[in-house]
């Protein structure tokens, strides 16, 4: 299978893989570019011919994907966690029969591999990457995050977020509060702050320094996505018919922080996002299949093209930003070098 460049934007390839893109992520190197599909493949790109090939990871949908040195983590709705590389296929590393893993961690220097289990967080540490189950969380984890550096590692439950640091077998982690039903967790590229979106249409902001958060609210809807700025002085959310871009640094008062919003996109909801790793640019997926690029610099967006679905599920830039990917509910997604 290859991915066909289009006839109208230079540089962009598209394909469809008839099949839920559940999330998509360069490797760390940046030679492949990874797909989890909703038949429960894997598909991996060869970002410089277009060719793709296929690992049939799960027997059921695969729901989530992250990165790391070691190869693409994955989990499914068959209970399993599975690791996989282009040159050795899929290997499982965990199953856990009758359960979903709808949330899987790991970073660039390769010191986490997580997945979330219900009420647990399962560590893959050591050689073989022994499975390690943390402590019990209070409910069911719905999000789970690993800063870049692997230094921390974050999973969001009911009435919190439980932060470990270090990363380690047996870690009981420090518990944040966050009233009510939590969801996406991400952290700032230099690991100081961390946001949380919650089922209520809000994000909570946290200063892991001061173990302290505030919230950032006044969304039309439950913000789906969130991405920090290659800075980390900027967090870019969903939730909103637009891009909303939050000045979240340090030394803004929180009393005063004031949104930018640029990119009104009247037909859909911006339902992913993805900050550019090294320039002020956004890239935004909104409701319809519309993506997106913005200029924080210009304070202005432009669509770049449309996918034949109802929603763009993921967005992912390369290691260097020269190359940006994604995909959708429908099974269209797209591969394009911005230089």
């Amino acid at each position: 299978m290859t991915f066909t460049p289009d006839a109208e934007l230079s540089g962009l390839l598209k394909t469809d893989f008839g099949s839920y893109v559940a999330g998509c992520t360069f490797a760390t190197d940046g030679e492949t570019v990874a797909y989890a599909l909703g038949d429960g493949r894997i598909a991996l790109l060869d970002p410089d011919t277009g060719e793709t090939d296929f690992v049939a990871a799960h027997t059921g949908a695969a729901l989530c994907l992250a990165a790391s040195p070691l190869g693409f983590l994955s989990g499914g709705d068959d209970g399993r966690v599975m690791l996989t590389t282009p040159e050795t296929g899929a290997r499982e590393l965990a199953a856990f029969p009758g359960q979903w893993v709808e949330h899987v961690a790991a970073c660039a220097t390769g010191r986490v591999l997580a997945a979330a289990v219900g009420k647990h967080v399962v560590l893959f540490t050591g050689d073989d990457l022994t499975p390690s189950q943390l402590p019990e969380l209070p409910s069911t984890i719905a999000g789970l995050a690993a800063s870049s550096d692997g230094r921390a590692l974050a999973a969001s439950h009911y009435d919190g977020v439980t932060v470990y640091a270090p990363v380690r077998p047996g870690a009981t982690g420090n518990r944040l509060d966050g009233p009510g039903s939590n969801l996406t967790v991400v952290f700032s590229p230099d690991g100081d702050r961390m946001a949380l979106a919650t089922q209520d249409k809000s994000v909570r902001v946290y200063d892991l320094a001061q173990s302290a958060g505030y919230l950032l609210e006044g969304y039309p809807a439950k913000v789906r996505c969130l991405s920090f700025a290659h800075d980390g002085n900027t967090l870019w959310t969903g939730g909103e018919q637009a891009f909303v871009g939050w000045p979240v640094g340090a030394d803004v008062d929180p009393a005063a922080r004031e949104a930018v919003v640029f990119g009104a996109f009247e037909h859909g909801m911006l339902g992913a996002v993805a900050a550019h790793p090294a320039m002020p640019l956004v890239a935004g997926g909104f409701d319809g299949g519309v993506v997106f690029l913005g200029s924080v610099d210009r304070r202005g967006a432009a669509p770049l093209f449309a996918l034949e679905s109802h929603r763009v599920t993921c967005l992912s830039w390369s290691p260097d930003g020269r190359r940006l990917a994604g995909g959708s509910d429908g099974g269209p997604a797209f591969f394009m070098r911005l230089a």
